[in-house]
C-alpha cells in the first residue's frame, strides 16, 4: 500500500521502535531501529526526503537503522534532534554522532543536540502537532549517569523523549520511548497532557520498573488509551506477560496488537500467509511471524487503524491459541 498523505505508520521492525508521520507535504521519522527495515520500508513507498528526525535515546534498536539510511544514498534527510548521552559507549551511537556530524560539515543535515520539553510546538505544522512530553531540560541537563531529586539514578532509558501526536487538535498517538519509572515519574511532575487514543507501549512489554504494576497504573491512568501497541519481534519473550496483565487490569476494553507473534501466544508459527496485515512493508512478514505487523493511522476522519480490529482478532483467533491479549 502507498501510504495515505496525511498518517502515521508503527512498523514492524522486529525488536525495536520506528514510526513515520506524514502531514501531506513532510515526512518525519521518529526512532530507526537497527536492521535494514526502515530501508526497506521507505523504498516501497518512494519515500527519498525525510524532513525531521526525532530519536528517543541511545540504544541501538531506537537509532540502528539511521546510519543504513544516511549511507544508502536513498533519502535526504534535513534535521535530525538527539539528546547527548555520554554513557552509551555503544559502536552504534558513536559511529552514528560521527556521520552526523561529518554530514552536517558538508552543509547536508541539521544536526541539533536537545530533544527536550522544551522543543514542543516547534515541529508543528497544520494539520499535525508534536508534543515532546519528555524530558524535561531539567532532567536531560543532568544526563545519564547523573541522580534525580531522590537520589536514583539516570540512565539512557530516564531520558527517553516521549512523542505525543496531535491531529488538528485531536490527539492520535503517545510514542513512549523507552522511558523507565525515574523518567515517568519526572514527566508525570510537570504535568503534560498524555491522553491518546493509542499508546506504544515503553521498553517494548519488557520491565520498565521494578513494579511493573505501579508504573503500568500511573501510564495508563494518565495516557487513556484505547489501543496499546507492543513493538517486538518474535525470540525476545516480549511483551513479557505480567505487563500485558497490567495493562489490561488499568485500561478496559483495550485493544492491544504486537507487531510480530510472541512465543508466549503460539509456539509455533501459521502455516498459510496472513490476509489480515495491510501492505506496508513489515519485517515478519516474510517468515510469518506478523501479528498486528505494521501498523497505519490514516488521518482522514474518521481516522482509521489498519490492520482493522476485527481481521486482527480473526487472525488471533486461528493463529494464538495463547494469546495474551484476550
Amino acid at each position: 500500500m502507498a501510504l495515505p498523505p496525511n498518517c502515521l505508520a508503527i512498523i514492524d521492525v522486529g525488536h525495536g521502535n520506528c514510526a513515520v508521520l506524514r502531514d501531506g507535504e513532510r515526512t518525519i521519522l521518529i526512532d530507526a531501529a537497527a536492521g535494514s527495515t526502515l530501508l526497506e520500508f521507505l523504498i516501497q513507498q518512494k519515500i527519498t526526503t525525510i524532513d525531521l528526525v526525532l530519536l528517543s535515546h541511545a540504544d541501538k534498536d531506537h537509532i540502528g537503522g539511521l546510519l543504513a539510511v544516511l549511507s544508502s544514498g536513498v533519502c535526504t534527510i534535513s534535521q535530525v534532534y538527539v539528546n547527548s548521552d555520554a554513557e552509551k559507549g555503544s559502536a552504534s551511537w558513536d559511529d552514528l554522532l560521527y556521520e552526523l556530524e561529518q554530514v552536517r560539515r558538508r552543509g547536508g543535515i541539521a544536526f541539533h543536540v536537545g530533544l527536550t520539553a522544551q522543543e514542543t510546538g516547534k515541529f508543528d505544522r497544520a494539520p499535525i502537532q508534536i508534543q515532546v512530553a519528555a524530558p524535561t531540560p531539567y532532567l536531560a541537563a543532568k544526563g545519564p549517569g547523573g541522580t534525580d531529586r531522590g537520589g536514583r539514578k539516570l540512565t539512557s532509558n530516564s531520558l527517553s523523549a516521549v512523542i505525543r501526536i496531535l491531529v488538528n487538535g485531536e490527539p492520535v498517538a503517545l510514542l513512549a520511548g523507552d522511558i523507565d519509572d525515574v523518567g515517568l515519574d519526572d514527566m508525570l511532575a510537570a504535568k503534560p497532557d498524555l491522553i491518546a487514543p493509542l499508546l506504544v507501549y515503553p521498553h517494548h512489554g519488557g520491565a520498565s520498573a521494578a513494579d511493573v504494576d505501579e508504573f503500568a497504573k500511573k501510564l495508563c491512568a494518565e495516557v487513556k488509551p484505547a489501543t496499546v501497541v507492543f513493538s517486538v519481534g518474535r525470540g525476545r519473550r516480549m511483551p513479557r506477560p505480567d505487563v500485558v496483565v497490567a495493562v489490561r487490569k488499568y485500561v478496559r476494553e483495550i485493544r492491544v496488537a504486537c507487531t510480530q507473534l510472541s512465543e508466549h501466544c503460539a509456539t509455533v508459527l501459521p502455516r498459510t500467509d496472513p490476509t489480515h496485515l495491510n501492505d506496508a512493508f513489515a519485517q515478519g512478514r516474510e517468515g510469518r511471524k506478523c501479528c498486528a505487523g505494521t501498523l497505519v493511522i490514516d488521518f482522514a476522519k474518521p481516522a482509521q487503524l489498519l490492520p482493522t480490529d476485527k481481521s486482527h482478532l480473526t487472525f488471533i483467533a486461528a493463529s494464538a491459541p495463547t494469546a495474551l491479549c484476550r
